[in-house]
């Protein structure tokens, strides 16, 4: 069997050609195999930063509504505290209205001192109903200045053992 040349050419070019076809197909796959491969890293990494993503807007809304409840409770106490202090000082206004001081009591003694000379006076005139009004005057002071020293705090003493 003789090999003419055209057929070792045309040999030649089959294999050239196949090996072309070859290079081609296997190029293409290549291509094909890193833009599958890219595609589904890019979905792995997208869904991977979406879940990143999901995960800090939790803790970002969980942190905010911490920090709502917290100031809700901060402005509740300071309301109630301040409702407190308002109570508190309407009471000790009231008190400071109603108290007599202790230069109050003196001066009712006196006046009841000064009552009790003056119905002696008019008892002595005879004028007994005047005697009379300024006996219940005197005696309506005097009640009052042992009201005042009755309500009068009591100091607390410590007792060291």
């Amino acid at each position: 069997m003789n090999i003419t040349t055209m057929q070792i050419l045309a040999l030649l070019g089959c294999i050239a050609g196949a090996a072309l076809v070859f290079g081609i197909g296997f190029y293409e796959g290549l291509r094909a195999g890193k833009r599958e491969a890219f595609d589904t890293g890019y979905q792995r990494g997208l869904q991977a930063h979406r879940h990143e993503l999901h995960r800090l807007h939790e803790q970002r809304d969980k942190a905010q509504h911490e920090h709502t409840i917290t100031r809700l409770d901060a402005a509740q106490a300071i309301e109630q505290l301040t409702s407190e202090l308002d109570t508190c000082k309407a009471k000790i206004t009231t008190l400071q209205n109603r108290a007599l001081t202790e230069a109050d009591a003196d001066h009712l003694i006196a006046m009841a001192d000064k009552l009790s000379l003056a119905a002696n006076t008019f008892a002595g005139l005879r004028s007994n109903d005047q005697a009379e009004t300024c006996r219940r005057l005197s005696n309506t002071a005097r009640a009052m200045f042992d009201r005042y020293w009755q309500t009068l705090p009591v100091l607390e003493v410590e007792v060291m053992e």
